[in-house]
């Protein structure tokens, strides 16, 4: 549907005036024949298309339920988005989507940005319970009520709001696509984007620098709509939050394939990701240049979370536990086909598993992965776990496993695993000790080469 309703505009396209600004048959015109966007909307009717011409309009616009077109003179020209601005000067949200408008309300080609949100009472599940939470949402754009609209190719940039700087969505179903969500703060939850009970398509877009006082420095995603988010083929890189530089997601289970998760930071956990309560499936993303200050650099799961971790370059993050992923409080992940290299903490360069926790590992990569303390590759800490057909390569302990460091009466289930050339003080490759133990067939099918100093030491 969105496709096809960009080609219908591409084809309605008839020329260019003398400024080179497109000219639309049958469009209405801002500022020619509306001094303002507004104006142009509350004229306008289902199915119309209003042109705005290159300015800086201090706006706040309301769609008012109308599915119609609302453009630059050329979206697909970043020069022509940056001079085509609708800037809400400091007082509430600059753009708002709350009266079921559907995926024909589209607005495009715009620099949107300060907005400071719209002051409201919205129903939040918690843990259960139903809580109301009066705040400041949506800085450059709020959607509510059922609504749809197509948002695409805008500079969504220097808003700020309690939840949502750039974008905040309630119950419902946007299309966000090839925009650069930049820049945005939110105070509390989601400093690019707040996505709640919602069902959204997040595709093509660049969120950047955005931040976050509490969670999720990009995008922040609790509890589900009809379907679960896709979210796809995002650049995601350089925001910022105490708890989920890039994500946090929340009670939900969001679909999130082939996205780039940069060089995001958290204070205390999940550098790229903090997922809570949660079961979304993340699949081939490039995880890498993460930093969380106390867990998971790369990911953090916790709180019962059972997500799916599946073929993702997890890379070059660091934390104090769980460089590249830590897993804690009852998760049960399965972490599968990933390469997990490179990355860096004081336990758990590759992985941390604690706190009762149950994941499976399996057919991963897991090389490169360095500790100043215990398990470069992996550290499981009273905690099981099904490890199986991974190879645990070149990855570095100062004290003791290599590969993997089990403690406080852990229980490892070990098949058809690669050790080679990992190095530590004691146990190059499997280090048990406090009850801890290693579960393998008879006679072990696992392979053990040129580890440093042994292979095994168990206690």
């Amino acid at each position: 549907m969105i496709a096809v309703l960009l080609i219908v505009l591409a084809s309605a396209v008839t020329g260019c005036n003398g400024d080179g600004a497109e000219i639309i048959e049958g469009a209405f015109t801002v500022p020619d024949q509306y001094a303002t966007i507004q104006e142009a909307i509350d004229a306008a009717e289902d199915g119309d298309v209003i042109v705005v011409r290159p300015g800086k309009y201090y706006e706040n616009i309301n769609f008012n339920g109308k599915n119609i077109t609302l453009r630059s003179t050329d979206p697909d020209n970043p020069e022509v988005r940056a001079e085509t601005v609708i800037d809400a000067g400091g007082v509430g949200s600059a753009v708002a989507f709350v009266n079921e408008e559907n995926e024909m309300a589209v607005i495009t080609g715009f620099t949107i940005t300060g907005g400071s949100g719209s002051l409201g009472t919205l129903e939040f599940e918690m843990v259960g319970e139903i809580e109301e939470l009066t705040s400041y949402y949506g800085g450059g754009i709020i959607i509510l009520n059922n609504s749809s609209p197509t948002i695409v190719k805008n500079d969504i940039v220097n808003n700020v709001a309690e939840r949502g700087g750039g974008i905040f969505v309630y119950a419902s179903s946007p299309a966000i696509l090839d925009n650069n969500i930049s820049d945005n703060i939110s105070t509390g939850g989601g400093g690019g984007l707040f996505i709640e009970a919602s069902s959204v398509t997040i595709n093509r877009n660049d969120i950047t620098n955005n931040s976050a006082g509490a969670s999720g420095g990009a995008m922040a995603i609790s509890n589900e709509g009809e379907t679960p988010s896709s979210i796809e083929g995002n650049n995601i890189s350089g925001n910022r939050a105490e708890n989920g530089g890039a994500f946090t997601i929340f009670q939900a289970s969001p679909i999130i394939n082939n996205n780039s998760i940069i060089n995001n930071n958290a204070i205390e956990r999940g550098g790229g990701f903090f997922i809570a309560l949660s079961s979304p499936r993340v699949s081939l993303n490039d995880i890498s240049d993460n930093r969380a200050g106390i867990s998971g650099g790369g990911i953090a799961v916790f709180f019962e979370s059972s997500p799916v971790l599946e073929s993702n370059i997890i890379v070059g993050n660091s934390a104090d536990d769980g460089g590249g992923i830590a897993v804690y409080f009852d998760s049960s992940p399965l972490i599968e086909s990933n390469v997990i290299s490179d990355n860096r903490a004081l336990n758990g360069g590759g992985i941390v598993i604690n706190e009762g926790s149950d994941p499976q590992i399996i057919n991963n990569d897991i090389t490169g992965n360095n500790v100043e303390r215990n398990g470069a590759g992996i550290f499981i800490q009273g905690a099981t776990s099904v490890i199986e057909g991974n190879s645990l390569r070149n990855n570095e302990a100062r004290r003791d496993g290599g590969g993997i460091y089990a403690v406080s009466s852990s229980v490892i289930t070990l098949n058809n695993n690669v050790f080679e050339n990992n190095r530590a003080s004691q146990g190059g490759a499997i280090r048990t000790l406090q009850g801890s133990s290693l579960r393998l067939k008879s006679p072990d099918d696992n392979t053990y080469r040129g580890n440093v100093p042994t292979d095994i030491v168990q206690d």
